[in-house]
């Protein structure tokens, strides 16, 4: 027989004890399950929120909506093959009487050279040349759900169009909205439903953000793919929250924060003075976590997200 000396003993049970409050803190869920029924898939979540109560919700999406494709990876050669194309386009429009123009593809980069016998019309191609380049990226990213993006050192990048996604699926998330909403009491203040959506979302398993500069959108799940695969990095679960909200508060104002590989997510709302704020242009946005695991209430953050925010280590996308 093993003999386990009684100070081992105590220090063991401290360690449980501690292991247990920690834990505790942490938004798991206990029960998540799905079931296709007849057109639609049936979910059925339960988890514990910041208050240690436990919480389920019920719902339906239809299965057209869930098999919907929008996203993929980005592929910068894709692009610029994309805008090699539409500009030869462009320059077999110009009379070569004006002006001619050779399109080379360099490594990453396309060069476009306009030569013309007149400096007035030279200066008009090879502005319409470039023109007709910035058009052609913005045309493919905005058919392939991307934007542009620019990190708080002005570093340009490609990402998931956020925005759109949360525009685009109000309607389609109204189902788990409204199912939320139901579990609260009659005549319940809005903070009580952003609250509940709030903990639903953090109980979402977290997959790792890779790096918002670098990643070409790989990872990133839209908010009908987060919800049918039960996971979903920062970015991710952040524009599912903010789609959640505006399902049922159409004119609250939002803005997303973007931190260095996390994300954050404000809203106009009345705040305590205890409460983390964030001021842009006058007006106080109460800051929200929704990335979870931790079980972290509206208007409180991370002490690492609250140090990148004192440091002005973030930029800003308004949610409209």
């Amino acid at each position: 027989m093993i003999r386990i000396p009684r100070n081992s003993i105590r220090w063991l049970l401290i360690l449980i004890a501690f292991m247990s409050v920690h834990l505790s803190s942490v938004a798991q869920q206990s029960v998540f399950n799905k079931s296709k029924q007849n057109k639609q898939m049936f979910f059925n979540y339960t988890w514990t929120d910041n208050k240690e109560l436990s919480r389920d919700i019920t719902f339906a999406l239809p299965l057209r909506q869930l098999n919907k494709q929008s996203h993929k990876k980005f592929i910068p050669e894709l692009a610029q093959q994309y805008v090699y194309i539409e500009l030869h386009k462009a320059a077999r429009k110009i009379n070569p009487k004006e002006a001619r123009v050779q399109i080379q593809r360099r490594g990453q980069e396309i060069h476009i050279q306009v030569t013309s016998r007149s400096n007035k019309l030279l200066d008009k191609w090879q502005r319409s040349m470039n023109q007709s380049q910035d058009k052609a990226l913005d045309q493919y990213l905005e058919e392939n759900y991307y934007s542009h993006f620019s990190s708080y050192l002005g570093q340009e990048a490609v990402k998931p169009d956020h925005l759109r996604y949360i525009k685009e699926n109000q309607a389609a998330l109204l189902p788990i909205a409204q199912a939320v909403y139901d579990k609260l009491p009659s005549n319940s203040e809005t903070r009580s439903y952003v609250n509940l959506v709030l903990s639903w979302v953090q109980s979402i398993p977290y997959n790792e953000l890779k790096n918002r500069l670098t990643s070409n959108g790989a990872g990133y799940l839209p908010p009908l793919s987060v919800v049918a695969n039960n996971q979903g990095d920062c970015d991710s679960k952040t524009v599912l929250m903010a789609s959640l909200i505006r399902s049922l508060l159409p004119d609250v104002k939002m803005t997303m924060v973007f931190l260095p590989n996390h994300a954050l997510l404000g809203i106009v709302l009345p705040f305590r003075t205890n409460e983390q704020t964030l001021d842009i242009n006058g007006l106080d946005y109460l800051l929200m976590e929704p990335t979870g695991p931790a079980k972290i209430p509206l208007g409180e953050i991370a002490n690492s997200s609250a140090r990148d925010i004192a440091g002005n280590m973030y930029s800003l996308e308004e949610i409209l």
